[in-house]
């Protein structure tokens, strides 16, 4: 056997080994590309939004004031939303319901949820003619629904469990999620009122999470201490605007959530914020 062959056939060796070397790194950033959740805050100044994402599913929780209606689809757009198949509205005030016709109007809405609430605002007939003209699904939840969305998330209906005339924060809709050993409350604008009925109706066993999008914008009309204490979250989620009129969020919820070590992330200070987990940890993006 030549030296030339020889030299072939270890540099063939050499180009074979280094490709078996890189095969495992380039498999660990495929599947660190896919997490199984993400929760975006989206910024849409004083009101709120989320976008839930799962193994291609798009859940839309509230869609901002009508201000930020196009601020809102041009960001759904930017991040290859196509489609929505679960739109949540959690109470009809205009800085949760504000953008929803737009989003109805500009993209593929395959469910909406309401708390059943009618109102006098001209954002809430415009929601209601946009899922008319859609020909939507429209489901008004109360305590109890179930819903599983897909192999990976899961929603439970916590509030309302009756409904006020008026509708007000008070009946927002109370979400708890789950995905894998991964918990989140989304609590709408729901005060201390509601607080504690779930207090009593469910304990600290249910209400335990990872995550709690504050509620009321971090108003001190939510986020009372029994309540923090029971959900002890990882993450709190403040959706507010900057400089905003009503000083949200207020001190004393700052305080509380403090002091129960939850990570306090604020749109006002970091603009869009985005969770993502494999439905065993969590990390910020």
């Amino acid at each position: 056997m030549t030296q030339e062959v020889i030299a072939l056939r270890l540099i063939k060796t050499f180009i074979v080994f280094l490709l078996l070397l890189s095969f495992p790194i380039s498999c660990k950033k495929d599947a660190e590309a896919a997490p199984l959740l993400q929760i975006y805050v989206l910024d849409v100044g004083q009101g709120d939004s989320l976008l839930l994402r799962s193994e291609g599913t798009n859940i839309l929780i509230d869609a901002g004031p009508e201000q930020a209606q196009e601020i809102l689809c041009l960001r759904l757009e930017q991040l290859g939303v196509d489609k929505i198949d679960l739109a949540i509205f959690t109470h009809p005030d205009e800085d949760h319901i504000g953008g929803a016709d737009g989003v109805l109007e500009r993209f593929s809405v395959k469910e909406v949820w309401i708390n059943g609430a009618q109102s006098k605002e001209a954002c809430f007939d415009a929601l209601m003619k946009a899922i008319s003209k859609n020909e939507t699904k429209l489901v008004s939840v109360r305590d109890g629904d179930a819903r599983q969305i897909n192999d990976a998330l899961s929603f439970y209906v916590m509030a309302p469990a009756s409904l006020e005339a008026e509708g007000g924060n008070e009946d927002s809709i109370v979400l708890r999620m789950q995905c894998g050993k991964i918990s989140a409350i989304f609590t709408g604008d729901a005060g201390v009122e509601t607080e504690q009925a779930l207090l009593a109706r469910y304990g600290k066993a249910h209400l335990d999470c990872d995550i709690y999008k504050v509620g009321h914008h971090g108003s001190n009309t939510s986020s009372s201490q029994a309540f923090v204490e029971a959900l002890s979250p990882q993450y709190a989620l403040i959706s507010c605007g900057r400089g905003n009129a009503f000083g949200h969020p207020h001190g004393e919820v700052l305080a509380v959530l403090e002091e129960n070590d939850a990570q306090i992330l604020r749109t006002d200070l970091l603009g869009e914020i985005l969770l993502e987990s494999d439905g065993e940890t969590i990390w910020q993006k």
